[in-house]
């Protein structure tokens, strides 16, 4: 009993220190906490006034306007505290879209890289442990918008990119795919843009695919993703990822709301909610069907 009690308390105090630290993040941001005084705008900021490296950014880091981010960046716990989940997600585009090779050939500024990271987080266990982690760089070319721009229909682009998934693992463990995809993405507004519907349908084929430990990832994982996105402005918005392959259905969806509101407008957070039923959703247990309800935060959605 006085084992499982200082588990629990363990895993508790770890949460707490996790979202303390996220908290004092998003205030230091927000301001000062140093001092207690907002941040001067950016437009005014002198190195003397300013503690941070951001005066420095343009001198130093000049390329830091390449990246943005790309895919949902989240934290969630799982209701069970082994089904915790983060990701991880930014894309950066590779050519100066002022250079002078891309006046030439505008369609180079759609190339990008980008790198997405996923780990799956047992807190239930003493040591917290990572279940799995899947690691996956990429590089993809998206189109410009071929929307003419009416009064509903905004965006029409076509998305096409070489993907490779890897869990990092040896010898059984280990796990590893490639996939070459393309992907259309319509995007649909209100007449007053307070509303907004994403469709991505995705089409891929395996390339280099790992034979000796996840020669059948495809009966799992598919061929095909539908990506549904609705939300309202500066509201909720809810997402789903449905895949069909061989072994059965798969879905997952997202629910998120901004926090700030209810944060003194102080720390910019969406609540995030998933729900996931599917298969594969990590690559060590591909075959098995994960069931989880986690909850968290995310910072982009």
């Amino acid at each position: 009993m006085d084992f499982g009690l200082r588990k629990n308390s363990n895993t508790l105090l770890w949460i707490l220190s996790v979202l303390a630290c996220l908290c004092v993040a998003g205030m230091a941001h927000a301001g000062d906490i140093s001092t207690g005084t907002p941040s001067k705008p950016k437009g005014g900021t002198t190195i003397e006034t300013d503690p941070s490296l951001e005066p420095l950014i343009p001198f130093y880091q000049p390329y830091t306007s390449y990246i943005s981010a790309y895919k949902p960046m989240y934290f969630l716990f799982g209701t069970d505290l082994e089904d915790t989940k983060f990701q991880i997600s930014f894309k950066y585009n590779i050519f100066n879209p002022q250079s002078d090779l891309a006046q030439r050939f505008p369609w180079i500024t759609g190339i990008h890289f980008a790198y997405t990271q996923t780990s799956f987080w047992n807190l239930e266990s003493d040591s917290i442990p990572f279940e799995d982690t899947s690691y996956m760089p990429e590089m993809f070319w998206i189109s410009k918008n071929y929307s003419s721009g009416g009064s509903l229909f905004k965006g029409l682009f076509l998305k096409a990119g070489f993907q490779h998934e890897s869990n990092g693992r040896a010898d059984e463990e280990s796990r590893s795919t490639n996939f070459l995809y393309v992907q259309p993405i319509f995007i649909l507004t209100g007449r007053d843009d307070g509303y907004a519907l994403k469709i991505a349908p995705k089409l891929w084929s395996y390339a280099m695919n790992e034979n000796e430990n996840n020669p059948d990832l495809y009966r799992y994982r598919g061929y095909f993703e539908l990506e549904l996105k609705a939300g309202l402005k500066k509201s909720f918005a809810l997402g789903s990822s449905f895949r069909w392959a061989n072994e059965g259905p798969s879905i997952i969806l997202d629910l998120t709301h901004p926090l700030h509101p209810f944060l003194f407008n102080a720390v910019d957070f969406y609540l995030h909610i998933q729900y996931a039923n599917a298969l594969a959703e990590n690559l060590l247990d591909y075959r098995e069907r994960s069931h989880a309800f986690r909850i968290g935060f995310s910072m982009v959605r």
